[in-house]
């Protein structure tokens, strides 16, 4: 993984309060920040926070890439400050509830989430959809630090011939004590981040495909 002293201190905090995203919030017009590495981030104000979301190109079949999201033993080598993780339950081939810890620099507190996974499709435009929430569950452990609340991530995959159009949205809220610059820096660039150790883990041929709805 890697990356400047800001990346290191403050990624693993965007990515555990990413995409608490109040439903019904009044929201702006999204504007474009920057375009690095093949994908347009954009950001967005809602309810007085601000959004992200990066838009890029993968190459490979959606079903590669959903088994990516949903493979623990290969998180640590794409999510920065990944700690642990692992699958809680799998309640249908679609539907899967994921526990998973991180690593954050002194003095912030260790953050942890349950959250369940719904993978589906819309039969009109065969669009896939992975959407993303923080559930209780029993096999959870105890948290490490501070259990995040994850209220909506979306993960929206078009096919594209033979790779695929995908977007990803976050709003990011770390609380605490953390400069306002710093937070939006990091949140800009996580979507950079994750496109990034995705295309990496797509040329893996030990990442297994998922099974898509009907």
């Amino acid at each position: 993984m890697g990356g400047g002293p800001m990346k290191i201190a403050f990624a693993s905090t965007v990515f555990l309060a990413c995409l608490l995203f109040p439903g019904g919030a009044e929201a702006e017009k999204w504007s474009m920040v920057k375009l690095e590495k093949g994908v347009t981030v954009y950001e967005q104000k809602i309810a007085g926070k601000v959004a992200f979301k990066g838009i890029g190109r993968i190459e490979g079949s959606p079903a590669k890439l959903i088994g990516i999201l949903e493979n623990p033993k290969r998180w640590k080598h794409w999510i920065d400050n990944f700690q642990s993780g692992r699958l809680l339950e799998r309640k249908s081939p679609t539907v899967k509830v994921f526990y998973q810890a991180f690593d954050s620099p002194f003095p912030v507190s260790n953050r942890d989430l349950v959250y369940e996974s719904v993978v589906s499709r819309d039969a009109k435009t065969g669009i896939l959809s992975i959407d993303m929430k923080s559930v209780i569950h029993p096999k959870a452990p105890a948290t490490v630090g501070v259990r995040v609340k994850l209220a909506y991530t979306r993960y929206r995959i078009e096919p594209a011939g033979k790779g695929m159009e995908v977007t990803l949205e976050t709003l990011s809220d770390p609380g605490g004590a953390l400069p306002g610059f710093t937070v939006n820096w990091a949140s800009r660039s996580y979507p950079v981040t994750i496109f990034e150790g995705l295309r990496r883990e797509m040329k893996r041929t030990d990442q297994k495909e998922a099974p898509l709805p009907d």
